[in-house]
């Protein structure tokens, strides 16, 4: 990492510091008593169900250089700096960080694909440059600023995801990155007990934009309906999509028996992914990458070994049986993509759904669970189990576009679905696992294989 000064960061977190040598410099931070290193600063995070303050002491006796804390305590660390808040404390740190490293900041947001677009521009980029990036959906507060501590003297460039939950999420995260690049994937029905609306949506992932400088530009998917009528006035904007009038043409999609290949402005990529979606996660890379000035036959390499991160359209066989484990997270958007999936699939045998909820919808939540069991009856698929607190809303839509009731099932529990999933399928069926992340709905998939592959 960027090494900083304990009277840096003191001045940075705004904190009061009780530190043997206030010159000293700090040679890397951790908010996770069981992995950090030596030397490392602990920063004590309170979430919902812990508080980092309780394993201050267990840092410590790991060799932790010092503390950075929201209470006073009697700890003996080298440096503790006391703070009001150890969340906007990293935060600024984060900042403080970023400021200190002159390279060129991609940020990619969007309802769905962010994880995806990132990981397709970092297999690009990594191959001739040293890349930051994001791990996993590190998209918050928290998350951002673990991955600006993990900054180097060595990186050429940065490759980060951010999302919101709440209205003014996305300003904040971009005032710490402070990118000179954006990608704008998709506007769509997420997080609705915050935003009501995709108006909304749109409004609060499209304040990135005001953080982008003069010099930088940003990249839109010209076929959405809400980023398609972004005006080309201001900072420089480069669109991709099928329309006409984008900088970065989609056309002659074709599905092949693992993935697509497509021509973006008449040159050809073969992507191993599935979902017609991927085509334009891909083609935003793409356009990236060619902004870095990336040859063509390096970006059709590494296209062509992307892979997904887990439990995103991820294909694997139980028995005889193979699931489509998009058990990530969900929202009307990416269910709808999941479902085309579904649809595309090959199959002998049946093709059916496993639903969770999906989560932070608001007061339409009732509404969308409908729309999406709708939507499953209307694409003809076999059968729709449903479990959590919409199901019922999500049968109830599948029943009232005329899927036959003996084809619906609610599931009280994982156990259970999987009992039903085992009683609607034959040999080489396929089955889509779908929902928000607290659903855990990969848990079906793991109770059919204990129970039913033996």
């Amino acid at each position: 990492m960027i090494k900083l000064r304990v009277k840096e960061i003191v001045k940075a977190s705004r904190g009061r510091v009780d530190s043997i040598d206030q010159n000293a410099l700090i040679s890397g931070f951790s908010i996770d008593s069981r992995t950090i290193n030596p030397g490392e600063v602990f920063i004590a995070v309170k979430g919902d169900n812990y508080d980092g303050h309780d394993f201050i002491p267990d840092a410590l006796s790991k060799g932790a250089e010092g503390v950075i804390a929201a209470e006073g305590g009697s700890w003996s660390a080298r440096h503790t700096i006391i703070v009001e808040d150890t969340i906007e404390a990293m935060a600024e740190i984060a900042s403080l960080t970023r400021r200190k490293a002159d390279i060129p900041v991609v940020c990619i947001t969007g309802t769905n694909g962010k994880t995806t677009v990132k990981g397709m521009l970092s297999s690009i980029l990594s191959r001739h440059h040293k890349v930051l990036t994001s791990k996993k959906s590190y998209n918050n507060v928290i998350g951002l600023s673990l991955t600006m501590f993990n900054l180097d003297a060595e990186d050429e460039l940065a490759i980060l995801e951010i999302g919101t939950n709440a209205p003014g999420e996305i300003a904040r995260l971009s005032a710490i990155a402070k990118p000179n690049m954006a990608v704008i994937t998709n506007i769509a029905e997420g997080h609705l007990e915050a935003f009501h609306d995709k108006e909304s949506v749109f409004l609060e992932k499209t304040s990135l934009l005001d953080f982008i400088p003069p010099t930088g530009c940003v990249f839109l998917n010209k076929d959405d309906e809400f980023l398609g009528r972004i005006s080309p006035q201001g900072v420089t904007k480069k669109f991709y999509g099928m329309q006409e009038a984008s900088d970065f043409r989609i056309t002659e999609i074709e599905r092949k028996k693992e993935g697509f290949s497509f021509l973006l402005n008449a040159k050809k990529f073969t992507l191993p992914l599935e979902g017609v979606h991927n085509v334009y996660n891909a083609a935003s890379a793409v356009a990236v990458s060619e902004y870095f000035g990336v040859e063509e036959e390096d970006i059709r390499k590494a296209l062509e070994e992307v892979t997904l991160p887990g439990m995103r359209l991820e294909r694997i066989k139980a028995g005889d049986i193979v699931f489509i484990n998009d058990s990530y997270n969900s929202n009307p958007g990416s269910f709808a993509s999941a479902l085309e999936v579904l649809e595309d699939a090959s199959s002998d045998g049946r093709k059916g759904v496993v639903a969770g909820d999906m989560l932070e919808l608001g007061s339409r939540s009732g509404e969308l669970h409908r729309r999406v069991g709708a939507e499953i009856a209307l694409k003809g698929f076999d059968f729709l189990i449903a479990l959590g607190s919409f199901a019922k809303d999500m049968l109830t839509g599948a029943i009232g576009e005329g899927m036959a009731p003996e084809r619906v099932h609610f599931a009280s529990s994982h156990e259970e679905a999987a009992e039903i999933v085992k009683s609607m399928t034959e040999a080489n069926s396929v089955v889509l696992l779908k929902g928000s992340r607290k659903t855990r709905m990969e848990e079906v998939l793991k109770c059919f294989t204990s129970c039913y592959t033996h």
